[in-house]
């Protein structure tokens, strides 16, 4: 990859991408480095101007883990890629919806949201685990670079950047650090302004109570780990149980770190 097709994390690389960044470059707790240029995370791609889709296409991605359900692909389709990239996604309507129902409810508050937040980091580990499996399985293939994306790229791909990090022993403060990165990258202005959505809508008749749905909180990534704590004696824990040994591990380290 040429460094001309990279992309600078401390800025909004791409005019009509959203929250896109390579989340490389972290150093491990044994003085290592997270390899850049292998590691991308993104919300959308489907507003992508054909320049934009030609430089993120110069990236060389191998392969995308898209953890959208099947509603919001259709309604805003990833199509930049070509058929050589191995593309992933699944359906499912796990419990995860909640933060819908709230959306629909009348009078919900901007403490409301933030509780429907806090709820929703307890179950993505449960409800995305076949996501995440997938994920690691790809990096172990060495199908690098990968991108990883939902619709904001912030929660359900906040958690999957923080599980890879997190194996790679980058620690607790960086991951986060990595996370509330979103606030700097994500133009919701931008966005909801190409849309007409239930979300759009509200963004403009309840701006405040929508808020804690539109950020990144560290509470919810602490919230995150807690949920790995109490349920899988920590993350190492939730790596075996999708089938993350101590030695793939090691290998997925040895794959991403320099």
């Amino acid at each position: 990859m040429s460094d001309s097709a990279s992309l600078d994390p401390a800025r909004r690389p791409l005019a009509s991408a959203f929250n896109l960044r390579d989340f490389g470059g972290h150093m491990t707790t044994d003085g290592r480095q997270v390899k850049r240029g292998m590691l991308y995370r993104s919300g959308t791609m489907a507003l992508l101007s054909e320049a934009d889709a030609n430089q993120l296409r110069a990236l060389g991605i191998k392969a995308i883990c898209d953890f959208r359900r099947s509603n919001e692909r259709k309604a805003e389709p990833t199509a930049w890629h070509g058929a050589d990239v191995d593309y992933y996604c699944r359906d499912y309507r796990e419990s995860s919806g909640l933060l819908g129902d709230m959306l629909r409810r009348d009078g919900a508050t901007a403490q409301d949201m933030r509780d429907a937040m806090i709820a929703l980091y307890r179950v993505i580990p449960a409800d995305h685990a076949d996501s995440y499996r997938a994920m690691f399985d790809r990096l172990l293939d060495g199908r690098l670079p990968l991108l990883i994306n939902c619709s904001a790229g912030k929660d359900r791909t906040g958690v999957g950047a923080a599980l890879i990090l997190a194996t790679l022993n980058v620690p607790r403060e960086a991951i986060l650090a990595d996370y509330l990165l979103t606030n700097l990258h994500a133009d919701w202005n931008w966005l909801l302004g190409q849309r007409d959505t239930l979300m759009a809508r509200m963004h403009l008749s309840k701006a405040e109570a929508l808020t804690p749905v539109l950020r990144a909180e560290t509470i919810y990534m602490e919230t995150l780990f807690t949920t790995l704590d109490e349920r899988h004696g920590g993350v190492d824990g939730y790596l075996d149980a999708l089938g993350m040994n101590a030695a793939k591990r090691d290998t997925l380290r040895g794959i991403l770190l320099d």
